[in-house]
C-alpha cells in the first residue's frame, strides 16, 4: 500500500474512533505495514494522518492512540507540549520530565474530549449537507477542522 494511502486509512481510522468515542490501539496502526517497514516510516505516517484531521495547535487526534495503558505515546505529549506548552505546564509543571502518568491522563482526557466534540461537529455538519461536501477534499481548513470529507 502507498504511502498516501495508508496515511488516509490511518485518518479513517482515527475519524470513526472519534465518531465512537474510542481508542486506537498502536497495533492496529502497525499492522498496516509489513514487518520490514521501520518504525519512523510508520510514525511519519501517523503524523501525516493527524495533520489531516486538524492543526496540532487547535486539536490533535493523535490523543486517540492508546498504549496498554490507555494513554498514547510520547508522540502525542511532544506535539502537545511543542504546540501548546502554557497548557502542558499548567498541568505537568515547569521544567516537567513529563513522567506522571497521572498528570498524563489529565491532559489526554482534556484533550479527547475536544476531539469527541470536534468529530460530533463534524458529523452534524455533514447530516445537514446534501452530500456534495463528501465528494470533497479541503485544500485549506482552517484551525481545528479536518481537511477529510465528513464521515
Amino acid at each position: 500500500m502507498p504511502d498516501i494511502e495508508r496515511t488516509h486509512a490511518i485518518a479513517f481510522l482515527l475519524r470513526q474512533a472519534a465518531a465512537k468515542h474510542r481508542v486506537v490501539p498502536y497495533q492496529q496502526i502497525h499492522r498496516l505495514f509489513e514487518a520490514s517497514e521501520p518504525l519512523d516510516l510508520r510514525y511519519r505516517a501517523l503524523e501525516d494522518a493527524i495533520s489531516l484531521l486538524s492543526d496540532c495547535a487547535a486539536l490533535d487526534y493523535g490523543c486517540l492512540m492508546a498504549l496498554d495503558n490507555g494513554l498514547p505515546g510520547d508522540d502525542f505529549f511532544r506535539r502537545y507540549k511543542r504546540h501548546r506548552p502554557k497548557e502542558f505546564v499548567a498541568v505537568m509543571g515547569y521544567g516537567s520530565a513529563g513522567g506522571s502518568l497521572s498528570k498524563k491522563r489529565v491532559i489526554v482526557e482534556a484533550e479527547r474530549a475536544r476531539v469527541f466534540a470536534h468529530a460530533a461537529e463534524s458529523l452534524e455538519m455533514s447530516s445537514r449537507d446534501d452530500g456534495s461536501v463528501a465528494k470533497t477534499v479541503f485544500h485549506s481548513r482552517p484551525r481545528g477542522r479536518s481537511q477529510l470529507p465528513p464521515l
